[in-house]
């Protein structure tokens, strides 16, 4: 059994060896990204389009500003970060959007009238539209195209283009440059993907490489760069903890142990369950998220356990052997390797990508580790036994029994403080520094990152646009209140066919024959046939892909919502238009998932439980798993004392709580009245060692992973001090009712 054991083990990591590599030969499949943590929401295919569509437009957009006392300085400047840039995005100009905008509407200027002219024709009043283009046109500052004036004399295309909302506040266009007040705006769109770590590298070495000339002054905001610093932070917490927890490892085993050996044995088993786990996932999925990544390499940490339960059987005996080791942890290390994978591969069913994959890596991991231990530590271990600490070294029952009572009345107090926190923006720590500039640029711009939208659907296009048009004035009056900065809707652009007619009706019921002539004459023109062409429409297919995601189904963007209850009030109104939050959506899908982890865990609960009523038979299968439970139960109360919220990532955490204190009081409960204090001693030297590897993580400022240690320092502790409680006194033969 053995034999096969090892040769299984070789192969699987082997394999394992050649997927990793084959996945890291081109990219990092590592995915940082934490909205791909979570699945597709449970709502239509078109919200799910929407949500993607913004989330890829605000977290592919870099934003620069660009002001100098002198424009060309400025100017200089910009052509310098456009080519430095040019690589990895391209570069959006209002003004070339604008032009290619204008020349496609030229031969529709007849159909598309401002709202003001559209109210003067309506009114018969065509002499003030024939004022507002002479008044134009005479003026030293106005519109100079003759060719424009000749095709267009009343300047309906113009007046309609500049009635048009704008993109930004105080939009204007200086020498080919998107200019808001004095700040050159530079609007990119990247080339790569902005949580790719090595595009990120890239691009934001790019852009520091720029020296920025004295007296100029620049700012920035982009995912890219929150992305980027979000990885050098986590890589500089996980050196220091990582430091810290190592060094903290070393001296308990030079201590307690008096050998670095547990560390070599340790660092093969987390090895090899870390390659397992990660090459499975990588086969199965292609890619991990990083959070996945810690999470499941925090769920292979129990290899450590098994190491130390390994190292400290038979202590004080001499004629203690790698074999016989092996041999006395076999049953609870067993069993504990398939109560945890039955438990994992409970979560591997929910349609989570998250859950899916931390499943996936615990279970493949702890299988190897458990190989590792089982079949490679009997062929390279040669030592004798631990010769020292024969004496019991943890708590005995009775501080068991104090230790719960202390927890359950801490757990009490904290249910009076205990609370959920969903708001995915919670979640995201933001450098203080990037959020700064951020903010800076907001306020310069009116730039938004529109995280809500009115999806609008209808039997057809024409159908929409006419819905669309009957919501804009409706959302004036929003806007009116101050409840939102503004909107854009593709019927603001390109009018309905119903709507084009009218225009054209009122264009030549009102302004054209001997009024044109009379317009013509005041500028020196003389009509010609068909100045305003054929009677033509605008279909909108082709135009505008930002504000649709199928013909029936367009999109109104929202910017500065500072109040929903309107939003709402006119989507329940209408019954095919529907106000899409994303932030909303992601923290109700954190909230749901925050559930089904718990009841998955419950789940995952009863499957063990029945695994150890059938090996332990009911009482003993239940005073097992009573420790495990309780540690699950009472930690995020006590969390709660603490100012800790209750998160879709604490929860995760509970898993790991789950695993190792499961393997905790089944050492414990196997443990020999002879073996017992080598056993205490390996479960205190575990919860040392996951506490400091993991629960050290409650230092981090990523809230997530501060969640993730907060919840093991508090688990573990309470796990470790109540296993104990499992330990019955039997003879050899250990007989279970």
């Amino acid at each position: 059994m053995r034999r096969l054991g090892t040769i299984t083990w070789a192969l699987v990591l082997l394999l394992c060896l050649f997927i990793i590599g084959l996945r890291f030969q081109n990219t990092l499949p590592i995915e940082t990204d934490f909205l791909s943590l979570l699945p597709d929401e449970e709502q239509s295919e078109w919200v799910r389009q929407a949500n993607s569509l913004m989330k890829e437009e605000v977290t592919q957009r870099v934003v620069i500003l660009v002001k100098a006392k002198e424009f060309e300085t400025a100017k200089s400047f910009a052509n310098e970060i456009v080519k430095q840039l040019a690589p990895y995005a391209d570069l959006n100009k209002q003004q070339d959007q604008i032009q290619d905008f204008g020349k496609t509407l030229f031969k529709y200027r007849a159909n598309l009238l401002s709202d003001q002219d559209r109210k003067w024709l309506g009114n018969g009043q065509g002499e003030k539209v024939s004022k507002r283009a002479l008044a134009q046109i005479m003026s030293p500052f106005g519109l100079s195209d003759g060719k424009l004036i000749k095709e267009d004399p009343y300047l309906l295309l113009p007046a309609y283009l500049a009635s048009r909302p704008k993109l930004k506040k105080n939009f204007k266009i200086k020498d080919g440059w998107d200019l808001i007040g004095d700040h050159i705006v530079l609007v990119f769109k990247l080339r790569g993907q902005a949580f790719n770590q090595n595009f990120q590298d890239e691009f934001v070495s790019a852009y520091e490489s720029l020296k920025t000339p004295n007296g100029v002054e620049i700012l920035k905001t982009g995912a890219v760069f929150y992305g980027q610093r979000g990885i050098e932070q986590a890589q500089s917490e996980a050196t220091l903890i990582g430091a810290i927890s190592l060094s903290g490892i070393i001296l308990l085993n030079i201590i307690f142990l008096r050998s670095i050996r547990p560390i070599l044995l340790s660092l093969l088993a987390i090895s090899s369950g870390i390659i397992g786990g990660l090459g499975v996932c990588l086969l199965l999925f292609g890619k991990l998220h990083l959070m996945a990544f810690i999470f499941g390499a925090g769920l292979i940490g129990i290899a450590v356990d098994y190491t130390f339960h390994y190292c400290c059987d038979g202590l004080g005996e001499e004629k203690s052997n790698s074999v016989l080791r092996t041999q006395n942890i076999a049953r609870p290390l067993t069993f504990g390797v398939i109560s945890s994978s039955l438990g994992f591969l409970i979560l591997a069913t929910a349609p989570f990508p998250g859950l899916q994959q931390i499943a996936i890596f615990a279970t493949a991991g702890l299988i190897m580790a458990y190989l590792t231990v089982m079949c490679i530590y009997p062929l390279i271990d040669k030592s004798t036994g631990v010769m020292h600490f024969k004496r019991l070294w943890g708590f005995d029952r009775n501080w068991s029994l104090i230790i719960a009572g202390v927890s359950i009345l801490g757990a009490l107090a904290g249910a009076t403080l205990f609370h959920i926190d969903d708001d995915v923006r919670r979640l995201q720590s933001l450098p203080l520094d990037l959020k700064a500039e951020e903010d800076q640029i907001r306020n310069i711009t009116g730039l938004d990152n529109a995280t809500r939208i009115l999806l609008v659907h209808g039997k057809n296009e024409q159908d929409v646009l006419q819905l669309e048009e009957n919501l804009l004035p409706k959302l004036s009056n929003i806007q009116g209140k101050g409840d939102i900065i503004g909107f854009q809707a593709m019927a603001q652009l390109i009018p309905s066919i119903k709507k084009q007619k009218e225009n054209r009706d009122l264009v030549q019921n009102t302004l054209l024959g001997e009024k044109l002539d009379k317009h013509l004459s005041h500028i020196g023109m003389t009509r010609k046939n068909n100045i305003y062409g054929e009677a033509l429409y605008l279909d909108p297919e082709g135009f505008l892909p930002e504000f649709r995601l199928a013909p029936s189904v367009h999109l109104i963007r929202l910017s500065g919502v500072t109040n929903t209850e309107a939003l709402i009030d006119l989507a329940s109104n209408h019954e095919n238009v529907r106000l899409v939050d994303q932030v909303k959506n992601i923290s109700e899908t954190l909230g749901k998932y925050r559930e089904r982890a718990i009841l998955l865990i419950g789940f995952s609960c009863l499957i063990i439980w029945a695994f150890l009523v059938k090996n332990y038979g009911f009482k003993n299968a239940s005073i097992i798993l009573s420790v495990p439970i309780s540690a699950v139960v009472l930690t995020p109360f006590i969390a709660s004392i603490f100012g800790e919220s209750f998160t879709f990532f604490n929860a995760m955490a509970l898993l790991l709580v789950l695993a190792i204190g499961l393997d905790y009081a089944l050492f414990s409960h196997e443990a020999s009245s002879e073996k017992y204090s080598g056993v205490m001693i390996a479960n205190g030297l575990s919860a040392a060692s996951t506490i400091m590897a993991f629960g050290l993580l409650a230092l981090s400022d990523m809230y997530a992973i501060h969640a993730f240690g907060m919840t093991i320092l508090i688990g573990i502790s309470i796990a470790y001090a109540l296993a104990p409680l499992t330990h019955i006194k039997k003879q050899e033969d250990k007989s279970y009712e």
